[in-house]
């Protein structure tokens, strides 16, 4: 959100002077063409005793670097207090503007130094003041987190609803999206519109939430902040933040009022969401909140995959419940919290896809084990032909030894180890391909166990 100053703090703007080190030759006069930065030196040194003495030399206090930044942006930008005070007490201008707009107001906003706002404003700057792209001093300001700063700004006429024209992002949606809660609540005292839409459609909450900043999202809902308004997207605060996998942030949005009823673009509720991400705290609260546990997601157009390595290769699965996603994601807690609301195990997606098998393409053996307890079926075979096993030889964020303990625990209990499905691949041949070389050997090993020879041997 913020530009960082680029005037006369980039490497090749700055104008060295050689010979400058001691304090005779940083009086001696200059040829007509030469700019004369001897002060901006001394300033840039922290060089008090050079300092003081151009001063008493009188050397201009307003000669500016070809960028147009002055001895006082400098003094300002480096926190030297004291340097800029002397140079406003000896006529520097407190209105200079570099070649991107920073004046002595932007850089003390951006430091966040309201004593020195005070001591400018009283050197006639201007507090409407603004970079070349329309961030004003109170927005850098509320960015910089500096309360104070915010408030002397606007005490002095500056505008705590104006918006930069690029983004139309506001100073509260900057306080907001830098986790500044107190500056957000001072804002809001000021008169700051608290739902402003910026050019995309984002409130100072929808800022709030992508910064999963609790403190802010109470604040700007206490104060009035709409939780429910949405995204040109459609997308609602909520939905937002488990976008982002910020459960704080949806948290605080759902003790304050968020519609638990909506639902991303893929068409997940947020308990589906929040089922998948593993966030038992959150589920808790929308069962809570009398949230389905047997949603299903909507039925998909997409060809089912056939190929198998996990539900959902090759096309997406239509009909999932919030059960079957905290299963993949290997989340038992949450899984046991939904059954106990009321989740139905049995229930299958659109594909035909089960919770066992739905567990045996993510979860680990704890977690299928569980799986397993609800749903023992080891050869339920979907509409392309994928039993358990030939989801279960993929990885999915799973160590090739963990993918071979649920391998073990399926032949164990009776799965068919070597079928075929609809694209005419086996479970050694899905696992070969991806490669997971632990769970094609194990496989070949209980293969040839059971008296047989793999359909399609491995080509490795």
């Amino acid at each position: 959100m913020r530009t960082v100053w680029g005037g006369p703090f980039r490497a090749a703007n700055v104008v060295v002077l050689v010979g400058i080190g001691c304090l005779s030759a940083s009086l001696l006069p200059l040829h007509a063409q030469q700019r004369d930065t001897r002060l901006i030196d001394a300033v840039k040194r922290r060089d008090d005793k050079a300092f003081a003495a151009l001063l008493r030399a009188k050397v201009d206090v307003n000669a500016a670097q070809p960028d147009g930044a002055t001895p006082l942006a400098w003094a300002i930008h480096l926190g030297e207090r004291r340097m800029a005070e002397a140079l406003l007490d000896t006529g520097a201008n407190a209105n200079t503007a570099d070649e991107y707009g920073e004046t002595p107001i932007t850089l003390a906003a951006a430091n966040g130094d309201a004593d020195l706002i005070q001591r400018l404003v009283a050197a006639g700057a201007d507090t409407h003041a603004a970079r070349w792209n329309g961030e004003t001093a109170v927005m850098i300001a509320a960015g910089a987190g500096s309360l104070e700063a915010v408030r002397q700004l606007v005490r002095h006429g500056g505008d705590v609803n104006a918006a930069e024209p690029r983004g139309h992002q506001t100073a509260l949606m900057w306080a907001a999206a830098e986790g500044h809660a107190d500056v957000v609540a001072g804002l809001i005292d000021l008169g700051a519109t608290v739902d402003a839409a910026s050019k995309a459609g984002f409130t100072p909450l929808v800022f709030a939430v992508i910064k999963d900043d609790a403190a802010s999202i109470r604040t700007l809902l206490e104060r009035g902040a709409n939780p429910n308004l949405a995204l040109p997207s459609g997308a609602t605060p909520i939905i937002v933040a488990m976008q982002y996998r910020h459960t704080v942030a949806a948290l605080a949005v759902l003790e304050s009022g968020a519609d638990i009823g909506v639902r991303d673009r893929a068409g997940n509720t947020i308990l589906h969401l929040a089922s998948q991400v593993g966030d038992l705290k959150l589920v808790g609260a929308l069962l809570a909140k009398h949230a389905d546990p047997n949603a299903r997601t909507p039925k998909s157009m997409a060809p089912a995959g056939a190929r198998g390595g996990g539900p959902g290769r090759g096309g997406a699965i239509g009909e999932q419940t919030p059960l079957m996603l905290a299963a993949r994601s290997d989340h038992e807690e949450v899984m046991r919290a939904l059954v106990a609301a009321g989740a139905d195990p049995s229930l299958k997606a659109q594909d035909g896809t089960s919770l066992l098998m739905t567990a045996a393409a993510g979860a680990r053996l704890k977690t299928f084990k569980y799986a397993y307890e609800l749903d023992p079926n080891v050869n339920v075979v979907t509409a392309t032909g994928n039993t358990p096993m030939h989801v279960a030889v993929a990885m999915n964020d799973r160590t090739q030894p963990e993918v071979c303990e649920v391998i073990q625990f399926l032949a164990d209990h009776g799965a068919r180890l070597d079928e075929l499905n609809a694209a005419g691949r086996t479970p050694i041949a899905i696992a070969d391909n991806l490669p997971v070389d632990l769970a094609v050997d194990l496989l070949t090993k209980l293969i040839t166990e059971r008296g047989e020879k793999p359909k399609i041997p491995s080509k490795r």
